[in-house]
């Protein structure tokens, strides 16, 4: 039995944290996430606040979130509108949601 669920979820990678903090992590800076779920090379998060701290150097203030696990679906959206863009097919709209996700992303 347990050899078939082992079988059954072989490909199956997904981490599960419920809370986060990081005090100058790795690449993460200072902030915490709440419910963080991990599937492959994507990451969602209920609520992800992060903050990168200026060293004195090139590096200044910088700060991530995500809320309600909204951010990488959102900025899958804004690649296809870039990618409709470089081939012309764009609409009005599109270029109001393009416009408005790069306001919050960059």
């Amino acid at each position: 039995m347990l050899k078939k669920i082992s079988w059954k979820f072989r490909k199956t990678h997904i981490t599960i944290i419920p809370l986060a903090i990081y005090i100058n992590a790795r690449w993460e800076g200072w902030g915490f996430d709440i419910l963080k779920i991990s599937s492959g090379l994507y990451e969602y998060s209920l609520l992800r606040m992060t903050w990168e701290l200026p060293n004195g150097a090139e590096k200044k203030l910088k700060f991530s979130g995500d809320f309600l696990f909204l951010r990488t679906s959102l900025l899958k959206e804004d690649a296809d509108i870039d990618e409709r863009m470089l081939w012309g097919r764009v609409s009005k709209w599109d270029e109001i949601k393009h416009w408005a996700l790069n306001l919050i992303f960059r």
